[in-house]
């Protein structure tokens, strides 16, 4: 059985224009995700700063209790020397609590000091992460309005391209079987033309390769499905004068 090669060559190509532009507005979904990351790129590397010297005050918060409460222990300890101090009753007991806590003080004396350090490094690292944390939200806001631009324009893709599967699927189930195998076989192996029109000096539109006469004919009146020997694609009638803009693969698929 063959079948009248002019509707069908019509329909598949306008499926494979639909095609087209279900993969390009796919395509641009996908742009816009470097797109996003380059308007975001000054806050999310604000945002880190401001997790590096936070990091840094609290461990700078954590050295200075470790100091503090070593400092306190001393204290104590000092205070417990003095007390003794008051209790020996020979010189050499004296000299060796003395010499004891002049130990303990000179210590104290210096994570006293360190303690002292500590606080002013803190001072200085939490005035620079007011500076960063303001810095960061002034650059997400700024951003702010481009970013939900670019957002909603996303979302609208997605829609078109929901829309545009549900019409193609529609499209599609009203092609005979046969050409729709073919020709779905085709575009999901990879390729972009999937099917092209012959040319009116009977050439394969993709590839450009000549068509053999007896076949030229056979496509131009009744044929069934007739593929390209040169490159594979399906090879249709030439393409009406009116058709000739939207589905011609003269343009940038013709080297494919």
């Amino acid at each position: 059985m063959t079948l009248d090669n002019g509707p069908v060559s019509s329909r598949l190509l306008e499926l494979q224009t639909m095609d087209r532009k279900i993969r390009e507005t796919r395509d641009r979904i996908d742009s816009y995700d470097p797109k996003l990351a380059e308007v975001e790129a000054p806050a999310i590397r604000l945002a880190g700063d401001v997790d590096v010297t936070e990091n840094r005050v609290r461990d700078l918060r954590l050295e200075e209790r470790r100091l503090r409460l070593a400092a306190e222990e001393k204290q104590a300890r000092v205070h417990r020397l003095e007390e003794r101090l008051n209790l020996v009753r020979t010189v050499r007991e004296e000299a060796a609590v003395q010499a004891e806590l002049g130990l303990v003080r000179r210590a104290l004396d210096q994570e006293e000091q360190e303690v002292v350090n500590l606080l002013d490094q803190i001072s200085r690292f939490e005035a620079r992460l007011e500076d960063q944390r303001s810095a960061m939200e002034e650059a997400r806001l700024s951003v702010g309005p481009r970013r939900d631009e670019l957002l909603a324009e996303r979302e609208l893709a997605r829609a078109e391209v929901a829309s545009l599967e549900a019409r193609r699927e529609e499209f599609a189930s009203e092609i005979d079987p046969r050409y729709l195998r073919a020709y779905d076989h085709l575009a999901q192996g990879g390729r972009r033309v999937a099917v092209a029109p012959m040319t009116e000096d009977g050439a394969c539109g993709s590839c450009f390769s000549v068509i053999p006469l007896q076949v030229q004919n056979e496509i131009r009146t009744r044929a069934p499905l007739v593929r390209c020997e040169a490159c594979g694609v399906i090879v249709t009638a030439p393409a009406a004068p009116a058709e000739s803009g939207s589905p011609s693969l003269h343009g940038a698929d013709a080297s494919i």
